[in-house]
C-alpha cells in the first residue's frame, strides 16, 4: 500500500510540473486544454482507487432507471409559491348583535319593592305569534299589558317599566301617612284630654338614660298602673322619647273611645229615648254622634261619601256600643312591614256572648298601608252594625 502511494505521488508530481511549465509559457496565448480537466479527474480516480473507495460515474448514475423515480421530483419544476394570507384590518369593524337591551327598569323595580317590603311576582306566558307577554302582581294588584315582546327578558323589562309608577305611588302614600303621624302633636292631645276631663291631674312621665340615648314611659290617671312606652326603647333625645310615650297613651284612649280617631275628645254617646230637644216633639231630626250618620224619626241616615271608619264610629255611638278597637299589625314585620292584617272588636264584657258582636269583625289580610287596612276592616264591621240596627228596629238609609 505504501509503495502504491509513493508511486502515485511521483506520478502526480511529474504531471503537475509539466502542466505548470506549459501553462507558464502558453497561458497568454492558448485557452486551457480539455485534457487538463481529464488529467485532474484521472488523478482523483487514482487517489480513490488507492484508498480503496468505490468510484461512480455521474452520467451512469443519472441514467440508471432505478434512480429516476427518486430524481424526477428533484429535477421537476418547483411548485408555485403558496399564497400568503392577507392580514385583517385593525381595529376590526364592529357588528351589532340583535337590538339594544337594558335591565334598568327591572333593577329599579326590585330595589323599590325591597325597600317597601313588597313581594312582586312576574308571570310570563309562552311564546305566541306576537311574542311574549304576561302580568306582574304587587301589593295585591295585578298589572297586565296587551303589548308583546321579542323574548321573556324583554317582556319582564317592559312589565317592570309599567309597574314602577304604581310602586312609587305606594311609596308616596306611605310617606304621606308617616308625615301625618309625625306632624301630630301627641303630647298636646294627651294634655288637652286631661285638661277637659280632669284638670286637677295629668300624665306622668318617667325618663331613662340609655348610654347616650334616652327612653320614656307615661302613665295617665285613669290607668295609674299601666306604663305607655318602654324604658328600653332608645331615642336620640328626650323630646322624641316623650312623644313616643304620649303617642302610645293617645292611641289607647282612641281604642277605648275616650278620644276620636283624629285625637279630639269624643262626644257623649247618644242613647235611644235620650233627650231629644224639648218642645220639638219626636218628629224632627236629631243629630247623632258624628257627621257621617244622623238620626231621623224612624231610623238613621248615612252619607254615601262618608268613609266606613267614620260610619262605624258614629253608628257604634248611636247603638250605645263601645268604640271599635282596631288591631292591625304587619303580616311579616321584617319582609313586608307595610302589609297589614287584623280585625276589629267591641271590647265589652256584656257583648262577649253576643252572636254578632262577641267576636273579631272585618278581618283583613295583607292590605298595604294602615289607613287602607283600617278602611277595609271598617267595611266589614259596617255590615255587621247595619244588621244589629235592623234587629233593633232601626232603619238605615244612605243619602
Amino acid at each position: 500500500m505504501a509503495d502504491a502511494l509513493s508511486i502515485l505521488e511521483q506520478d502526480l508530481a511529474s504531471k503537475l510540473s509539466n502542466e505548470s511549465f506549459h501553462s507558464s509559457h502558453s497561458q497568454q496565448q492558448q485557452p486551457p486544454s480539455p485534457n487538463s480537466n481529464n488529467a485532474t479527474t484521472d488523478l482523483h480516480a487514482l487517489a480513490l482507487k488507492a484508498a480503496g473507495l468505490p468510484i461512480y460515474d455521474v452520467d451512469a448514475y443519472l441514467n440508471d432507471p432505478r434512480n429516476q423515480e427518486a430524481l424526477d421530483p428533484l429535477l421537476a419544476d418547483p411548485p408555485p409559491p403558496k399564497k400568503q394570507k392577507t392580514m385583517e384590518t385593525y381595529p376590526p369593524t364592529p357588528v351589532q348583535l340583535g337590538t339594544p337591551k337594558t335591565s334598568h327598569n327591572v333593577t329599579a323595580f326590585y330595589h323599590l319593592c325591597q325597600e317597601r317590603g313588597l313581594d312582586a311576582v312576574f308571570d310570563i306566558d309562552g311564546a305566541q305569534a306576537g311574542g311574549f307577554g304576561g302580568t306582574v302582581v304587587i301589593g295585591g294588584q295585578t298589572i297586565a299589558s296587551e303589548q308583546r315582546w321579542r323574548n321573556k327578558k324583554d317582556a319582564k323589562e317592559g312589565l317592570a317599566e309599567l309597574a314602577l309608577p304604581m310602586v312609587r305611588e305606594m311609596e308616596a302614600a306611605r310617606k304621606g301617612e308617616e308625615k301625618a303621624e309625625q306632624e301630630k302633636n301627641w303630647v298636646g292631645m294627651l294634655m288637652e284630654y286631661h285638661s277637659a276631663t280632669d284638670p286637677s291631674s295629668g300624665p306622668i312621665y318617667t325618663e331613662y338614660a340609655l348610654a347616650r340615648q334616652f327612653a320614656c314611659t307615661c302613665t295617665i290617671p285613669s290607668l295609674p298602673n299601666t306604663a305607655f312606652g318602654s324604658p328600653s326603647t332608645p331615642f336620640p333625645n328626650k323630646k322624641a322619647a316623650k312623644v313616643h310615650a304620649s303617642k302610645e297613651a293617645v292611641r289607647h284612649l282612641i281604642s277605648t273611645g275616650d278620644l276620636n280617631p283624629d285625637g279630639t275628645i269624643a262626644k257623649p254617646r247618644w242613647k235611644p229615648g235620650g233627650g231629644g230637644g224639648g218642645g220639638g216633639g219626636g218628629g224632627g231630626p236629631t243629630t247623632g254622634a258624628g257627621a257621617a250618620v244622623t238620626v231621623q224619626a224612624k231610623g238613621v241616615e248615612v252619607k254615601k261619601d262618608a268613609t266606613y271608619a267614620a260610619r262605624v264610629a258614629d253608628m257604634a255611638a248611636l247603638l250605645s256600643l263601645p268604640a271599635p278597637a282596631y288591631s292591625l299589625h304587619p303580616t311579616s314585620p321584617a319582609a313586608a312591614p307595610n302589609l297589614l292584617s287584623g280585625a276589629c272588636a267591641f271590647n265589652a264584657p256584656e257583648l262577649a256572648q253576643h252572636p254578632l258582636l262577641g267576636k273579631p269583625l272585618g278581618e283583613v289580610r295583607n292590605v298595604f298601608g294602615k289607613k287602607n287596612a283600617k278602611e277595609e276592616c271598617a267595611r266589614g264591621v259596617w255590615e255587621v252594625l247595619r244588621q244589629v240596627a235592623r234587629e233593633r228596629g232601626v232603619e238605615v238609609e244612605e243619602v
